[in-house]
Parts: structure tokens; C-alpha cells; sequence
């Protein structure tokens, strides 16, 4: 199955031109009916006849529809559906696929009631007649499986929550967004202009990813990826007359350098070494605090055992990332059971944090 996020509309424009009952058509004409209707999504978008003819063999090995290809039209090979009252799009659903979708609809219902999120309530009534299965049909308002069988960690009583359709629709509709909002530690609150780019659990808070527009306080960087909390959020509004900007960041690839949410562009990796109690080690191993965490070889940890004697019952690790205010609470909350052994900086963080909360118990 093709993964270009284009293809739904492909097969849309094919299946209708594959199935008219009064018109042949050649592969070029089905080329340029495609061409013609994603120039209309994006003067961007176009595919080639490689592409067209991957699509073909999906309706025939994926959907399981024959193609006649056995008429010539005024000198020309033309194709259509063999069946012309078939379509891709009324192909009953199969029980493995009604499992499937009913699991998938399952899942995303924790986001149904929220602004903007409607349509999964919409979605659940128009497939209530087609999920059903050996004859038996579950109730509408029924849709989903019996009993939950996955639980995702949310916190109830987080703020705006419902502020995440909205959100949500910004993104994919590429639209400017103006945000008021009031840092924890302000007097005031702040206005920007931003181009949003992701929304992003981190420990049961929901975060917009974004980057600020050029404006007098905040200078356009195309390398600066702000994290904003929803829960933070006083005001929010569609910002007009300002064409969206793509991301111009693999946002991946900055999760992949960082614990958390929160980025620093112009920080440098930095080589993290620490000791793990081994009444901890197998959960570090099991939950990695990054997914780029490894443990040192048996010969490195023989090493560092001999450099500190006071860490015999401790496993060492390390991992390359950027320090950042996650990574360190992440840390303190192992107590004694972890030490951080580099970089320096981070290492006396800790060691300053400890002495603060010696005072306070003392």
C-alpha cells in the first residue's frame, strides 16, 4: 500500500474515471486528470506515469478489482474497471479489517468530545451498519469494543485540553496562529505569531511545537522550535494575511537529541555519563531514559569501578544528548540510586541540588 499521503485522492479521481460507463480512457488522460486535480491541492504536487501505473496494480492486488485492457479507441489503448458497476470504495469491509478500524476508533476515542474532534462522533455513527460481524451488529453508540482494552495516561484536570482540536485543525490546515500566553513564573502574559508545526504529550501535558513569526520581540529563527504549554494558553486566534511557513527542522530528529520537550538549537550535544544501583539498573534497561541510551562494556565499567570505589554496586550508561531541565528532574527522581559522573556541569547541578535538599531536611 502506497504511503504518499496524496494517494486516498489518486484513487478517488482513477476510480471514478475507471468505472464511467460512457468514457474510455488512455493512461495519459488518467495521468493528467490526477496532475490536474493535486495541482488544484498544491502547484507543487505532481506524480509521474510510474506512479500511476503503482496505483493501477494496488486496484488490482490490494483492491482486487480486474482491469479490461483488451479495447483500442481510435488508435489508442484505453483501460476502464472489467466490472463497470464495481468501485474501490464499496468493497464491503472484512472481519479482519472491521477488528482493525474498530481498535483503531478505539483508540482515538479518547479524543472524542473535544472541539474539533466531532467528526470521530460523526465517523462512529456512519460505520455503526458496517462494523458488524457474523450477522450481528453493534449499536452506533456501541461502537467500540466492550470493554476497554487500552488505557492511555492522561490527567483530568489539565487545563484546555480542549484547546487541542483546535490546534490540531491550525496544523493541518497550515494556518498562522496568534497565542497569548503566561509562563509560570510571569506578572504578565505574552503575544506571538507563530507557525505551528506539532502537538506533544510529555508526562501528561500536551504542548504546541511551533516556531515564532519575524516580529519586533521575537526574530523569525528557522532553527528555534518553542514549546508552548497548552494549559499556558490564555488566548488563541487564526493570525491573518500571513502565509505559513513549513518547518524548516526535522522535529524528529530534535526529539531524537533531547529528554522532554524542551530544546536549546544553539546547545551542543553533550556525552552523558552515569551510575545506575543495580536495584535500579534493570529498570534503566527495560524504560531507557533516551532511546540512544547504551551500557558501557565490561571492560569501561571495570574502568569506572576502579575510579570510584564507592559505586561497586552501580552499572554505568551513557548517552548523547542536549541537558535540559527534563533530563535533569528525570535524574533527581532516582535519589541515590543514580550519579552522574560527566559532563561536569550537569554532575555539579546535582551535587548543588543535593546540598540544597540536605539543608532543607536538616
Amino acid at each position: 500500500m502506497p504511503a504518499n499521503k496524496n494517494a486516498v485522492v489518486r484513487y478517488i479521481i482513477l476510480d471514478r474515471m475507471l468505472s464511467d460507463q460512457h468514457h474510455y480512457y488512455t493512461r495519459t488522460q488518467l495521468l493528467n486528470a490526477v496532475n490536474d486535480s493535486l495541482r488544484g491541492i498544491d502547484e507543487a504536487l505532481q506524480v509521474s506515469k510510474r506512479t500511476i501505473e503503482m496505483d493501477l496494480r494496488d486496484m488490482e492486488d490490494i483492491f482486487q478489482i480486474d482491469l479490461d485492457e483488451s479495447k483500442v479507441v481510435n488508435g489508442k489503448k484505453v483501460i476502464r474497471y472489467a466490472d463497470q458497476t464495481r468501485s474501490i470504495f464499496s468493497k464491503p469491509l472484512s472481519d479482519d479489517e472491521k477488528t482493525l478500524l474498530n481498535e483503531v476508533l478505539s483508540t482515538l476515542g479518547q479524543f472524542s468530545g473535544l472541539d474539533n474532534f466531532t467528526w470521530l462522533d460523526d465517523l462512529k455513527t456512519k460505520l455503526g451498519n458496517q462494523l458488524s460481524f457474523g450477522g450481528s451488529q453493534y449499536d452506533s453508540d456501541k461502537y467500540t469494543l466492550p470493554r476497554k482494552v487500552i488505557c492511555f495516561s492522561s490527567n483530568e484536570f489539565l487545563q484546555n485540553k480542549e484547546y487541542l482540536g483546535w490546534f490540531f485543525s491550525a496544523i493541518t490546515n497550515r494556518k498562522v496562529v496568534s497565542i497569548t500566553y503566561r509562563k509560570f513564573d510571569a506578572e504578565s502574559a505574552q503575544e506571538i505569531i507563530a507557525y505551528p508545526y506539532m502537538l506533544k504529550q510529555y508526562r501528561d501535558r500536551w504542548y504546541l511545537l511551533c516556531t515564532p513569526t519575524c516580529d519586533k520581540k521575537f526574530p523569525y529563527n528557522p532553527h528555534f522550535i518553542a514549546t508552548i504549554p497548552l494549559d499556558r494558553i490564555e488566548a488563541y486566534e487564526e493570525a491573518q494575511n500571513i502565509p505559513y511557513v513549513d518547518c524548516q527542522v526535522d522535529i524528529d530528529e530534535i526529539f531524537d537529541n533531547i529528554v522532554g520537550v524542551t530544546y536549546y538549537w544553539d546547545k551542543p550535544l553533550e556525552h552523558v555519563v552515569f551510575a545506575v544501583h543495580k536495584s535500579s539498573a534493570n529498570y534503566i534497561r527495560t524504560k531507557p531514559i533516551h532511546p540512544y541510551q547504551s551500557e558501557l562494556s565490561k571492560e569501561d565499567q571495570a574502568d569506572l569501578h576502579r575510579e570510584n570505589p564507592n559505586l561497586q554496586e552501580y552499572s554505568f550508561f551513557s548517552l548523547d544528548c542536549k541537558l535540559n531541565y527534563e533530563l535533569s528532574s528525570l535524574f533527581r527522581s532516582y535519589g541515590a540510586n543514580l550519579v552522574v559522573l560527566s559532563p561536569v556541569s550537569l554532575r555539579e547541578e546535582m551535587i548543588e541540588n543535593t546540598k540544597r535538599q540536605l539543608e532543607l531536611y536538616s
